[in-house]
């Protein structure tokens, strides 16, 4: 089981890039516990950030969405719940990146998760992930 203490170790060790922003989220917060949310949800940012660029380095795009899977099947009920709030649900509702652009990043239970957040909502998101004709990116 993945705790808390260890979701942002990983993220760390896996994405070298994230650590200048870590940093900096860290002297935002001033030493203080941000809460695994608010850590979630900066790294978000910084992967959202990748798709921005000209050419985004898809590997490591694909490698976070592949670690969100993981905490969403392998975490505590914390980390699950900041996986799919601040991470997920950020994806789909802050809008600068269309769902067309990571949903065949999406697991079967990160998809499952963004599929039933647009039914809670009543949103369809970028027209992608309700509309009956999209099928499952990973089957």
């Amino acid at each position: 089981m993945i705790h808390k203490r260890d979701t942002i170790a990983n993220i760390l060790a896996s994405f070298p890039g994230f650590i200048k922003n870590w940093n900096a989220h860290q002297l935002f917060w001033e030493g203080e516990d941000a809460g695994l949310c608010n850590d979630l949800g900066e790294f978000q940012r910084y992967i959202e950030s990748l798709f921005l660029v000209a050419e985004p380095p898809l590997t490591t795009i694909a490698s976070a969405f592949v670690l969100v899977e993981k905490l969403l099947c392998e975490g505590d009920q914390e980390v699950q719940n900041a996986a799919a709030t601040c991470f997920l649900e950020n994806f789909l509702n802050r809008g600068f990146v269309s769902v067309d652009q990571f949903i065949n990043h999406l697991g079967p239970k990160s998809y499952a998760y963004c599929r039933a957040w647009d039914e809670f909502t009543g949103v369809d998101s970028d027209n992608s992930m309700l509309e009956s004709s999209v099928s499952k990116p990973f089957a």
